[in-house]
């Protein structure tokens, strides 16, 4: 007998009140019955009218009608005897938002760089902070640099109107002698502005800090710390997002920086410096290293070593983050439905999987069987299709020996005539296939081989 669960519908509210011993049999599905159209009446249950609807684990006699309904972690309504899961209703939140955290660039791989530029340009964040090494850099060469920075600012320019925000690295301010130079921060401060800055985005505070400037490299200190500590005490942002360059864990001053972090619950870290990415929780902290496309020492993905992106959600009280592979994100128009459905067709028409073999009489010592290749073009495009036909165990001849490439002009039919032999000495165990490589010019100008395997079928 089926387990019954008796449930009672509030009419007043059209809700299902179900109990906690009901909730806690971890029913997957339910069943409500209706005898005969109509539910059974019950008794008054604080003053309100109820009616109780019979739900069962499995279905009872055939004469019975069930409605299966869904435990999804909703509310469950009652319209009549008839039970409904509740759709769920997206609450908004009061702060939702999300960014983009790029690493180094320094012109490593241009090409790279510029199409992670595109990717996030996809996803449409609310604005992209880069942490430091965006240019080459390293030249006392001041023409050369501004034409560096002009190169990045072209590299950038179809984010807008996305915001940017740049992090300084040491590529960006150290001249050839590998120091911070005063005249290098000056070009940099005419392209982009203050060093180190924060500003303040719905409910979080966001903080850029600079781990190279002159006469203060690989530290945060003097102005900037009495800047950076009186930031923090002043914010009461419910988040806090922190960017440099250079890892926090080999400044000088890690641990006091360390210690100020934690004080004022800081979320997240970010910075580069390393190429590689990397994640490090500590005392709440996310201790996040980023790279977008400049060269590893490594080349083994599961070490961090791979180009990327970062992602960061922020809904209210709480924050995600996602990292995101170079080039896994694609442009919503880059499959026209004519190359899904033409090759959809192709796999389904173009020819049969299974081939029956025609038995040849015996002739010199070979045993001979036609493999005639039956081919259609279900498409409104021309395919050229190139064919070529062997065995596991290369025991099956065929003739001819050489196809010729066929083409099948749009929704035109052809046969192959094949032949498939063997002799008496060499018998095979295995069947005679035949491959056929079809190249396929997407709508984006795109080249797609698709291959299709075909086996001739021997009634032994």
């Amino acid at each position: 007998m089926p387990t019954e669960l008796v449930v009672h519908s509030n009419v007043l509210k059209n809700t299902l009140l179900v109990s906690r011993q009901d909730v806690a049999s971890n029913y997957r599905a339910v069943k409500c019955l209706i005898n005969g159209g109509a539910p059974r009446p019950r008794t008054a249950v604080g003053g309100k009218k109820t009616r109780a609807a019979r739900f069962f684990q499995s279905a009872g006699s055939p004469r019975q009608q069930f409605l299966a309904v869904v435990l999804l972690g909703g509310a469950l309504l009652a319209d009549g005897c008839s039970a409904y899961a509740q759709v769920a209703t997206p609450v908004a939140a009061a702060n939702e938002f999300h960014f983009v955290v790029l690493g180094d660039s320094q012109f490593h791989d241009p090409a790279g760089f510029n199409r992670i530029v595109d990717d996030v340009k996809l996803l449409h964040p609310a604005f992209v902070i880069q942490v430091g090494d965006m240019i080459r850099g390293y030249s006392g060469d001041l023409a050369k640099i501004r034409e560096e920075w002009n190169r990045f600012r072209r590299q950038i320019a179809p984010l807008a109107p996305i915001a940017f925000m740049p992090v300084p690295g040491n590529h960006d301010l150290y001249n050839a002698g590998r120091k911070a130079d005063v005249e290098l921060e000056k070009i940099y401060r005419e392209y982009w502005g203050a060093t180190y800055y924060s500003f303040d985005y719905q409910n979080s505070l966001f903080v850029v800090l600079n781990t190279d400037a002159p006469e203060q490299e690989n530290r945060i200190e003097s102005e900037q710390w009495t800047w950076l500590s009186k930031t923090l005490n002043a914010s009461s942002a419910q988040h806090v997002f922190i960017f440099m360059h250079r890892p926090p864990h080999t400044l000088d001053n890690a641990e006091a920086l360390h210690d100020l972090l934690r004080e004022h619950r800081v979320r997240y870290v970010f910075y580069g410096h390393h190429h590689h990415y990397h994640f490090d929780e500590r005392d709440g902290i996310a201790y996040v290293m980023t790279n977008a496309a400049a060269n590893s020492a490594l080349t083994q993905d599961s070490a961090g070593s791979f180009d990327h992106l970062l992602h960061v959600s922020v809904r209210d009280l709480t924050t995600a983050l996602a990292v995101v592979r170079a080039d896994a994100i694609e442009n919503p128009e880059f499959v026209h439905p004519s190359d899904n459905y033409d090759l959809y067709n192709i796999s389904r028409e173009l020819i049969a999987r299974k081939i029956p073999l025609l038995d040849v009489a015996e002739d010199d010592g070979r045993y001979r069987w036609l493999m005639p290749l039956r081919l259609k073009n279900p498409t409104q495009r021309s395919l050229n299709l190139f064919i070529q036909c062997a065995s596991n165990d290369d025991r099956w001849l065929f003739a001819p020996q050489s196809i010729e490439p066929v083409r099948l002009a749009a929704e035109a039919s052809t046969v192959v005539a094949l032949e498939a032999s063997y002799t008496v000495e060499r018998q095979p165990e295995s069947s005679p296939t035949c491959l056929i490589r079809i190249p396929i010019q997407k709508r984006d100008g795109e080249w797609l081989d698709y291959t299709v395997e075909v086996e001739g079928q021997l009634d032994r």
